[in-house]
């Protein structure tokens, strides 16, 4: 569990019984006599101890509110008889986040209940409370994983040096906490905190991880956030690994690095046997994006696209549009024709970024294409490009079958403003029956302006029958084309 869901207890569901209980508490303060406030407060932590789930964190979610009055009350149920009041109790006291709790948090980590002991490291950590590390790093022997679990966030949270070498002990541990849990959560935490501490003593034992198929990924990330000097010296010899999932793990620690002393590397990954290799280093190579080094990409990557694996295709036909390749683009309309759907829309992608008028007539030939997806790319692209010629298969597509198309090819000729399509919109209008593709062609006629969009937008604006919120759209069009307030009209694509 994550520091911040161990926070993420009270819901907005328990408000009508919340109100129930400060009534209640309310009351039994004007009969006994008592101030208001310690009245309900008394009254709110002895329904911690409730059985009733409602009833507990709903009296907790009350104890968080009223805040600093609360903290003296709750430092003493730490102290209750009841586990489930001190377990509360140790939690709220996190809420509240007042350093006055930390000492009496500290004293509850040997409480004989785990939630108590769970929630009061979790507290600790959220208090920044770094009194708290020695007894933190104590727990990590405890025999309660969730213990163990939230002694880690909380560590990882107080980004403390002194814990960089137990946490690196417990992830090679052979202790039963770090070992038994198939979906490795206390692996991946300990992985999180290290990363969170950021000390270069973790470099080496986050580097053995990149050969394990269910954490080396996580490690990788983790790498990615130290300092290069600390990493890459040592990450070569992870990059010639026998193991390909190591090979790939090395590659993924590259993106986070994004050190150009590593493009040599990425370049001859590419021609790794392995493809998800190649997949990994077509994708790292993407950001980089300088002049200097595109130089040593581009070629490399357009060799790429003719990988026998579609996945490396389609990343490298992403990269090559990333950093706007002109020479790719007689490539890039090749694989227009891909059998591979996934990288036919990434080429089309591809070319709408590179932006160049050449790809319009390879774009504009594949709008017959029976996936809407790809004809949703296309629109999106030849919009990017921006070139006149795209008016006309724009149009065309104002009658498109799949409402999402219509959608993108509206919004693309408000975008192009060629008042070409003005009359093509209305005409449009008078059979959509879509609300979005509506608001789409409104908000084209209001970008492309002349007396016949503003008839057109009137009479859409005072029409009764008319969606209420194009009807809205309409109304801003018009003030926009006549001169008014700047329309606020948003068209979703």
């Amino acid at each position: 569990m994550r520091m911040t869901e161990q926070f993420e207890l009270f819901s907005c569901r328990h408000a009508g019984l919340l109100i129930l209980l400060l009534l209640f508490s309310g009351i039994c303060a004007g009969c006994l006599g008592q101030d208001p406030l310690e009245a309900r407060v008394e009254k709110l932590i002895q329904s911690l101890g409730d059985e009733d789930e409602n009833v507990s964190y709903a009296s907790a979610y009350a104890l968080v509110d009223i805040g600093e009055s609360a903290i003296d009350p709750l430092i003493k149920a730490l102290k209750d008889d009841d586990p489930q009041v001190r377990s509360l109790a140790a939690r709220v006291l996190g809420e509240i986040g007042d350093q006055k709790a930390a000492d009496s948090l500290i004293e509850v980590l040997d409480d004989p209940f785990p939630e108590v002991r769970m929630n009061a490291a979790s507290s600790l950590g959220w208090l920044g409370a770094s009194e708290a590390v020695e007894p933190l790093i104590e727990l990590l022997k405890d025999e309660n994983e969730g213990v163990v679990l939230s002694a880690v966030c909380a560590l990882g949270a107080l980004k403390d040096p002194r814990a960089v070498e137990p946490l690196c002990e417990a992830l090679n541990s052979d202790d039963y906490t770090m070992h038994n849990s198939d979906d490795y959560t206390m692996h991946i935490d300990v992985i999180l905190a290290l990363e969170e501490i950021g000390d270069p003593r973790a470099v080496d034992p986050l580097l053995d991880l990149l050969d394990d198929k269910d954490v080396g990924s996580r490690a990788a990330n983790a790498l990615g956030h130290f300092e290069s000097e600390e990493v890459f010296g040592k990450l070569t010899k992870f990059l010639r690994s026998s193991n390909p999932t190591t090979r790939a793990n090395a590659v993924k620690v590259c993106y986070g690095l994004q050190d150009p002393a590593s493009i040599p590397y990425l370049i001859e990954m590419l021609d790794d046997k392995a493809p998800e290799v190649r997949k990994e280093a077509a994708y790292v190579l993407i950001y980089f994006i300088e002049p200097e080094e595109v130089a040593q990409t581009e070629l490399p990557l357009i060799n790429a696209l003719g990988d026998g694996d579609p996945e490396v295709q389609e990343v490298a036909a992403r990269s090559l549009g990333r950093i706007e390749s002109k020479d790719s683009i007689p490539y890039l309309e090749e694989l227009l024709q891909a059998k591979n759907r996934n990288v036919q829309i990434a080429a089309v992608a591809a070319l709408g970024n590179i932006g160049d008028t050449e790809a319009v007539d390879s774009l504009t030939a594949l709008l017959g294409d029976d996936s809407w997806l790809l004809r949703k790319s296309i629109v999106d692209s030849l919009v990017k490009i921006g070139d006149s010629q795209a008016v006309d298969p724009l149009i065309s597509l104002l009658g498109d079958e799949n409402y999402r198309v219509r959608q993108g090819a509206a919004n693309g000729l408000g975008k192009l403003g060629d008042k070409r399509a003005v009359e093509p919109l209305l005409k449009a209008l008078e059979t959509e029956r879509d609300s979005s593709v509506r608001n789409a062609e409104v908000w084209a006629l209001g970008e492309l302006g002349g007396p016949e969009a503003i008839e057109g937008l009137r009479r859409i604006s005072t029409d009764m029958e008319e969606y209420r919120y194009v009807r809205a759209a309409a109304e801003e069009a018009l003030k926009k084309i006549e001169g008014g307030e700047a329309a606020n009209v948003y068209s979703t694509s």
